[in-house]
C-alpha cells in the first residue's frame, strides 16, 4: 500500500513536502494508536499529557499540510476530522 503522504509529497513538489510526509506518518502512527486505546471521540482526559496527545498536534499539521500540499490536502481525510475535532 502506497503511503497517502508520501504520494502527495511527490505530486506537489514543494520543498517541505518530504519532510512534512514523513512527520505525517509518524503523527498518522500515533493517532491509530491512541483512538485504539480511547477511542474515535475526544474526551476531555484522553490523555495524562495534552502535550503529548497526537489530537493536538492535528491542527498544526493540518495547517501545514493544506499550506504544503494545497487543495490535494482535501485527500487527507483522517488528518482534517482529527484537526477539526470531527471522528473518520
Amino acid at each position: 500500500m502506497n503511503n497517502p503522504y508520501h504520494v502527495l509529497a511527490c505530486l506537489t513538489g514543494h520543498p517541505d513536502a518530504s519532510s512534512l510526509a514523513e512527520d505525517l506518518t509518524r503523527w498518522h502512527d500515533r493517532m491509530v494508536n491512541h483512538v485504539r486505546r480511547y477511542g474515535a471521540s475526544p474526551s476531555a482526559n484522553c490523555c495524562d499529557d495534552d502535550d503529548d496527545c497526537p489530537r493536538e498536534e492535528a491542527t498544526q499539521l493540518w495547517a501545514a499540510a493544506r499550506r504544503v500540499f494545497g487543495e490535494q490536502a482535501a485527500q487527507l481525510r483522517f488528518l482534517s476530522a482529527q484537526a477539526t475535532g470531527g471522528a473518520s
